[in-house]
């Protein structure tokens, strides 16, 4: 079972998607249902001893998880592609405004602010492609 949670685990983490402990009971644990926390805590140690990754609750109300990298990151490389690069830039100015309004902000704000930018949702950007798709389905499937 352990290692049948740790490929699940993986393959949730590819597609940038918070794991629901829901999921994994129903997908992975199973009739296991009782030795739970022996079979993630297990996952987790694996995860950490062989991948270097970190099993993190960000949700403990939705008992949502997210694997973190825990390996140091050596000099000079980046983060993420240059894709992904871009996107990370975005939200982080996104999260930032977020952030200075309070953590909370309605969408008119936040459409408003990106507009100073040059953002705009019914546009096709040249960088982002469909900015209202990315913010509205990647950005909040990620979480």
């Amino acid at each position: 079972q352990v290692s049948e949670l740790v490929q699940f685990l993986l393959v949730k983490d590819q597609k940038k998607i918070p794991i629901k402990r829901a999921d994994m009971l129903k997908n992975v644990i199973r009739e296991y249902r009782d030795a739970y926390s022996e079979i993630v805590n297990r996952a987790g140690r694996t995860l950490q001893e062989v991948f270097g990754l970190q099993l993190v609750e960000i949700d403990t109300k939705r008992h949502t998880y997210i694997l973190i990298n825990n390996l140091p990151r050596a000099e000079g490389e980046y983060l993420c592609r240059d894709k992904e690069k871009e996107k990370m830039g975005l939200l982080l100015v996104i999260l930032s405004f977020i952030f200075m309004k309070g953590n909370s902000v309605r969408d008119s704000a936040l459409w408003e602010f990106l507009n100073l930018l040059r953002v705009y949702p019914g546009k096709q950007h040249r960088v982002f492609g469909d900015v209202r798709k990315l913010l509205t389905e990647e950005f909040v499937r990620q979480k």
